[in-house]
């Protein structure tokens, strides 16, 4: 393509080479050479169900054991409550810093990976480290149930806890599309007229559906996790709803209705940096307290065995012990 027939204002850059950057821990440095997890992966066809389901219960199986290996020093005890549809893992840290207290986890995983076991073991660690009872709700997901069968889960959970707890002793966490539907899940109880929780924390949230952002461009192949935008997710999340429906992309949500303090995270090479940061934007352009942290050329889903992921999460505990007045 000539530079005449780029789209105004477009830039053309040269071929580059990435360096790893010298700004970051070694750990980070080790973790971007070689990802735990992530990366290429080829998807099945759309309309092919069957491929879709040994995907997803291959990639959860890997996510799983990689959880596994992670969470071995952490001591919890986990049972398990069946709401209408789905299960709610309830997670018990051996030490509790406040028994009128919880977080509802909602885990990430790009709306299709990431529930059963993996669901528990991925709340363990935020109950571990919060000292507060966690929650994690393996909500439904595709290719068998799109859209809106997650977020009534997610929803269902949230009527859970306030059974069991004051709403303002109530956080709601979500990472990535766990983070999507953490804001949803607020944004749709809000809608029933249900009482706001405490907080929320958000870590790489996927807040539109379109996948236009600006870093959708700018971070992509650099994402060593996330390498460009999923062609497949819209559709196979969605159901064939409408991507500006605030209940999928909570981006076009109207925030000056009312919604919790939140704090965002992110890092310069998170493909979903623009997603987070406009969230951002939107919460503070109403009023809404919103904190951001972004890392230094972290990925999406952070480097995890990194100290900047500790600093990450301790900025997720600062807040919630904050707003919950925990000591």
């Amino acid at each position: 393509m000539s530079d005449e027939a780029l789209p105004p204002g477009a830039i053309r850059l040269p071929g580059r080479v990435i360096p790893l950057p010298a700004t970051i821990s070694e750990e980070a440095r080790a973790f971007l050479a070689n990802p735990m997890f992530g990366g290429e992966q080829e998807m099945p066809a759309l309309g092919d169900l069957d491929g879709w389901r040994r995907h997803c219960a291959e990639s959860n199986a890997r996510m799983t054991a990689m959880m596994k290996m992670q969470r071995a020093g952490i001591a919890f005890e986990s049972e398990v409550i069946r709401l209408s549809h789905a299960d709610l893992y309830d997670i018990l840290p051996a030490t509790i810093a406040a028994v009128d207290a919880a977080v509802l986890y909602i885990h990430g995983g790009a709306f299709i990976v990431g529930g059963g076991e993996a669901a528990a073991l991925a709340a363990a660690q935020i109950a571990d480290m919060a000292g507060l009872r966690t929650f994690s709700a393996d909500y439904r997901m595709p290719p068998d149930h799109p859209f809106p069968a997650g977020l009534e889960d997610c929803v269902e959970a949230y009527r859970f806890l306030l059974e069991r707890y004051a709403p303002e002793r109530i956080v709601i966490y979500g990472g990535s599309a766990g983070a999507n539907l953490a804001v949803t899940t607020i944004i749709k109880a809000r809608d029933e007229c249900l009482p706001l929780p405490a907080a929320c924390v958000l870590h790489s949230p996927v807040t539109d559906l379109r996948q236009i952002g600006d870093t959708m461009t700018t971070n992509a192949e650099i994402d060593v996790i996330l390498k460009r935008p999923g062609e497949w997710l819209p559709e196979l999340y969605s159901g064939g709803h409408d991507l500006t429906d605030p209940y999928l992309s909570p981006i076009f949500a109207d925030f000056s209705k009312g919604f919790p303090p939140t704090v965002l995270t992110s890092g310069t090479r998170d493909l979903l940096l623009s997603d987070t940061v406009r969230l951002h934007r939107a919460l503070r352009s109403v009023g809404v307290r919103a904190d951001l942290h972004v890392w230094e050329a972290m990925c999406h889903g952070m480097a995890h065995t990194a100290p900047e992921a500790q600093e990450l999460l301790g900025e997720h505990l600062s807040f919630m012990r904050e707003v919950l007045v925990l000591n």
